[in-house]
Formats: C-alpha cells, sequence, structure tokens
C-alpha cells in the first residue's frame, strides 16, 4: 500500500508507457546552441504532492467561522423587531452579537476540536 507522499513505481502498468516512452526519447538541445541530452531545467523535476483529507468532517477554521457569521445574521435578521435610527446602531447590534455571543461559540468549537484531536489515536507513518 502506498502512501500519499510515495511516488507510483513505473513498473506499473499505468507507467509502462511513460516509462517507455521517455527511455526512447531523442535528446533535445537546450539553450543557446549548447547542447545537454537528459538534462532537466530548473523547475522541470520538481515533485509535486498531494494532500488527501481521510475524512470529510469540516476543519475548525469552518466552525469558527459559523460561530462568528451565525450570531450576526441571527442579529442582522432581529435588528427590525427593534427601532433603531440608522444603520449604525444595527452594525453595533451585530457587533456586539458577535463578541458576547460567537467568540464563546467559537472558544467552545476550539475546546471541542481539540478535545477530539488529543483522543484520536496516533497513526503510525
Amino acid at each position: 500500500m502506498s502512501t500519499v507522499r510515495d511516488p507510483e513505481p513505473p513498473e506499473q502498468p499505468e507507467n509502462r508507457d511513460n516509462a517507455d516512452n521517455a527511455a526512447h526519447a531523442e535528446p533535445s538541445v537546450r539553450g543557446g546552441g549548447s547542447e545537454q541530452s537528459g538534462v532537466d531545467a530548473p523547475g522541470e523535476s520538481e515533485v509535486t504532492s498531494l494532500y488527501v483529507r481521510r475524512s470529510r468532517t469540516p476543519t475548525l477554521g469552518f466552525w469558527v467561522a459559523l460561530a462568528l457569521i451565525a450570531p450576526a445574521l441571527v442579529a442582522l435578521l432581529g435588528a427590525p423587531f427593534f427601532q433603531f435610527a440608522d444603520i449604525s446602531g444595527v452594525l453595533n447590534f451585530m457587533l456586539v452579537a458577535v463578541v458576547f455571543l460567537g467568540l464563546p461559540l467559537a472558544a467552545i468549537a476550539a475546546l471541542v476540536d481539540s478535545l477530539r484531536h488529543r483522543r484520536r489515536p496516533k497513526r503510525r507513518r
């Protein structure tokens, strides 16, 4: 079983065609007249890593953003029921809701996330 960081060996059927084509390729001329056969230019031989999330649960950033945005939207939707003189009163009401409701919710989300990760068994790599 291969991990995400390991490149696939060229013996696999998918990579045989590419390996055969690369082996039979003609040497190319690079640069201003100097012949360099088989030497890659800087940046051509870089290895790209692909990281895959194994679980589909939302990340901590999602929960913190949700904890901050939800009270602001509730305050915005509840603002017509209060008699604010202008838009600055509505924005102030939304800010107060974010500070006094959203920040404690975000702290609780961070605490729950840290406890979940602490209890999760460590995977061998």
